[in-house]
């Protein structure tokens, strides 16, 4: 997966993909932007800071699903897929499940503000 670092753009974005990015039937275009996983700086010393390239993956399908409701996926299908694709890319299974948990908890706003 490649990634222009490019810094903030209107939406908070800094990271955008030069290249497609595929998971399974899930496809993420090429200049789709993300802003990482958005983990509050208290906890990026015990979960992982917004541009650990470990996290990126999961962060693009994450924002992705949530931006734009792909037909057939739910917001905890799209919480689940973070978690699973965290813990593949390297991410501890502790940092997983704490970041999945903030999705769960805290990401309802962004959830219902995405697909408009």
């Amino acid at each position: 997966m490649l990634v222009d670092i490019h810094g903030s753009d209107e939406m908070g974005n800094v990271f955008t993909l030069r290249e497609e990015l595929v998971c399974g039937d899930l496809r993420v275009p090429s200049g789709f932007s993300s802003d990482g996983a958005s983990v509050p700086r208290v906890f990026w010393r015990i979960v992982f800071p917004p541009g650990d390239q470990k996290a990126l993956r999961a962060a693009f399908l994450h924002d992705f699903i949530y931006r734009t409701h792909p037909e057939g996926w739910s917001r905890k299908q799209a919480d689940d897929l973070f978690r699973r694709v965290l813990i593949e890319d390297g991410i501890s299974r502790n940092s997983a499940n704490m970041a999945y948990w903030g999705v769960r908890l805290f990401g309802v706003s962004a959830w219902k503000a995405g697909g408009k």
